[in-house]
């Protein structure tokens, strides 16, 4: 088994991480009549409308960008999940979690990861909001 090195872990970039995740879900969720649920509203129906009706919208440059830019970011989103998948597993051998970011132990390093995934996911979203069309009052 390797040693653990000291300074391998982030524990204080990730507190920082920890208080902009936090500070930004209690805002969206105070300004949201939904509540705290807002945090879900980005995600299924509504977005998946959107992304198909850019990806239907024309063959104009702009159009060509913005599918672009929304195929990149549901990309960077599915290898999140399966990166965030693969921590599971991979955090059970004690090499993989010994030097990580929140090592040495499984917890921390487990944290650390997924604390990043909770931080990416809803910029990800915000941004495909912002890339895609509106998909109509039907589908908003």
């Amino acid at each position: 088994m390797e040693p653990h090195v000291n300074g391998t872990s982030a524990w204080l970039p990730h507190l920082v991480v920890l208080a902009i995740v936090a500070t930004w879900f209690t805002v969206a969720s105070r300004r949201s009549p939904f509540g705290w649920m807002v945090i879900f509203g980005p995600v299924g129906r509504p977005i998946t409308a959107r992304i198909r009706a850019t990806f239907r919208s024309g063959f104009h440059p702009l159009i060509l960008l913005r599918c672009l830019a929304a195929a990149f970011l549901v990309l960077l989103e599915v290898y999140m999940a399966w990166r965030i998948g693969e921590q599971v597993f991979a955090g059970l051998d004690p090499n993989f979690i010994n030097n990580a970011w929140g090592g040495p132990s499984y917890l921390g390093a487990m944290f650390c990861h997924y604390l990043d995934g909770a931080l990416l996911y809803p910029i990800c979203h915000v941004l495909l909001r912002k890339v895609t069309v509106p998909a109509g009052p039907t589908a908003e």
